[in-house]
C-alpha cells in the first residue's frame, strides 16, 4: 500500500507544478506579436519652447520623426499625419524603420492674421497606434530675409567645401531655401539638399558682435543638428571655429 500512496502523491505534485507553469506563462511572458508593438515615436522640434517654431503661409514646414523600439524589432512603423489650418504635403518615408529619421511636412493655409494650427502625427504597427500632437504657430510675414540669408549661406558653403570636403557639401548641389523663425534679433534661414539640412544664423549687429553660425543636420540620420561652426565677426573676417550644435532644430 505504501508505494501506491507515494505514487499518488508524486502524480499530484507533478500536476500542481505543470498547472503553475502554465499560469505563469499565460500572465508573464509576452508573445512575439505583442512585443513588436513596444515602440514610441519621437517628434522634433518639441512643443516647448514655442519660440523655435514658426510657419508662414505657403512655406514648407517639416517635423522630424524617429521610431524608438525597446524590443530591437526591425519592423517598420507606418507613419501618418493630419493637420488643421495646414495641408500635409509629404511623409517620407511612410514606412519608418526604427532608428531612421523621417520627415512630416506641411504647408500652412493662407492667412492675413496670426493664428495657430495643429499637426497630429501617428505611428502604427501590429494594431497599436502611438500619437504625438504639435501646435503650429502661423505668422503672415513678408520681407526679404531670403535675400539677406543668401550671402551667409554662400560664404558658409564655400568654406565647408574647402575645409570639410568629407561632408560632400558643394555650391552646385540643388539647395531648397526654407523659411526659419527668428529668435530675438538673431535671424535664421535653412537650405535643404538631398542629404543635408543647413541652417545659417546671423546676429544683426555691428562688429565685433556681428557673428554668424551654420548648423548641419544629416537628413535621415540626425534628429537635431550634429555639427555647428561660428564666425565671431563677419565684418572682421574672423576664422570659423567649431561650436556645440543647438539642442533642437529651429523651425
Amino acid at each position: 500500500m505504501m508505494p501506491t500512496v507515494r505514487l499518488v502523491r508524486l502524480l499530484a505534485l507533478v500536476a500542481i507544478l505543470v498547472l503553475a507553469g502554465c499560469t505563469a506563462n499565460a500572465g508573464g511572458t509576452p508573445s512575439p506579436t505583442s512585443s513588436t508593438s513596444d515602440f514610441t515615436i519621437v517628434v522634433s522640434p518639441s512643443e516647448e519652447p514655442a519660440a523655435i517654431r514658426m510657419a508662414i503661409p505657403g512655406s514648407r514646414y517639416c517635423f522630424l520623426v524617429r521610431v524608438d523600439d525597446a524590443t530591437g524589432s526591425p519592423q517598420p512603423v507606418t507613419i501618418d499625419a493630419t493637420a488643421s489650418k495646414a495641408e500635409v504635403v509629404d511623409i517620407s518615408p511612410a514606412e519608418l524603420v526604427p532608428g531612421v529619421v523621417g520627415e512630416v511636412c506641411v504647408v500652412a493655409d493662407p492667412t492675413t492674421a496670426e493664428t495657430t494650427g495643429s499637426v497630429t502625427i501617428t505611428g502604427s504597427r501590429d494594431g497599436v497606434t502611438k500619437t504625438v500632437d504639435r501646435s503650429l504657430p502661423v505668422f503672415p510675414l513678408d520681407g526679404d530675409r531670403a535675400a539677406d540669408a543668401q550671402p551667409y549661406f554662400d560664404r558658409w558653403v564655400a568654406w565647408l567645401a574647402a575645409e570639410h570636403p568629407e561632408l560632400g557639401i558643394t555650391a552646385d548641389q540643388d539647395w531648397e531655401p526654407v523659411f526659419v523663425s527668428t529668435l530675438l534679433i538673431v535671424s535664421h534661414y535653412s537650405y535643404w539638399s538631398e542629404d543635408w539640412e543647413i541652417t545659417v544664423a546671423w546676429h544683426v549687429m555691428v562688429a565685433p558682435d556681428d557673428w554668424s553660425e551654420v548648423h548641419l543636420r544629416r537628413r535621415g540620420v540626425d534628429l537635431t543638428p550634429s555639427l555647428a561652426f561660428r564666425i565671431e565677426s563677419v565684418s572682421g573676417n574672423t576664422e570659423p571655429v567649431e561650436v556645440d550644435p543647438p539642442a533642437e532644430v529651429v523651425r
